[in-house]
C-alpha cells in the first residue's frame, strides 16, 4: 500500500529519506545511469538491514530468538513498513533503469502488440453505435436470377403446385 510522504518520512532517517526523496520522478530522470546504479545498491543495502531487523525482531516477539535489546521486542510494524517503504523505492528504481534500457533498444515485440491492440480498440470503439436503437437495419438484395415468385416455370414450383393440390383433396 503506498504510504504518504510525512508517514514515510517518520518512519526512515535522515540519509534513507533522501535516497527515497531521490528515487521520486522529478528527480530520477536527472540521475546519471552510475548514480542510479549507486543510489540501488545504497537503498538494497538498507533495505536489507531493516527486512532482517523485522525478520529477527518477529522471532523475538515469537520467543524463537533471544532479545537483542534488554527487552525482546514488542511490535515489528515500524521496522516492516520502513522495509515496505525502502522497496517501493527500488521498485522505482528498477522501474527507471527498464524504461532507460528500452528507449535504447527502441520497441519491443510486447510495447508493439499493446500499441496495435490499442488502435484496434479505439477503431472498434469509433464504430460502435451512440444510441441502441436499429437503426435502418438490414436490406434485402435481390437475385435478379430468380423468378418473380408465383412464376411456373421456375424450376421445383410444378411439383410444388402438385403437392398443393393432393394435399387439399
Amino acid at each position: 500500500m503506498a504510504q504518504s510522504t510525512r508517514a514515510t518520512a517518520r518512519l526512515l532517517d535522515k540519509t534513507e529519506a533522501e535516497f527515497v526523496e531521490r528515487t521520486q520522478r522529478a528527480v530520477i530522470v536527472t540521475l546519471s545511469d552510475q548514480d542510479l546504479r549507486e543510489l540501488g545498491m545504497q537503498l538494497r543495502q538498507r533495505r536489507d538491514k531493516a527486512r532482517d531487523a523485522a525478520r529477527r525482531q518477529k522471532r523475538e516477539m515469537r520467543g524463537k530468538a533471544e532479545p537483542r535489546g534488554a527487552r525482546p521486542a514488542s511490535d515489528n510494524s515500524g521496522t516492516k513498513q520502513k522495509a515496505d517503504a525502502l522497496t517501493g523505492a527500488l521498485k522505482r528504481i528498477g522501474a527507471e533503469s527498464t524504461r532507460r534500457t528500452e528507449k535504447e533498444r527502441g520497441p519491443s515485440q510486447r510495447s508493439l502488440a499493446r500499441k496495435a491492440l490499442a488502435a484496434k480498440q479505439r477503431q472498434t470503439a469509433r464504430e460502435r453505435p451512440t444510441n441502441r436503437t436499429a437503426g435502418e437495419g438490414m436490406r434485402p438484395i435481390g437475385n435478379p436470377k430468380a423468378a418473380k415468385s408465383g412464376a411456373l416455370n421456375d424450376a421445383g414450383a410444378r411439383p410444388a403446385m402438385m403437392r398443393a393440390k393432393i394435399a387439399r383433396r
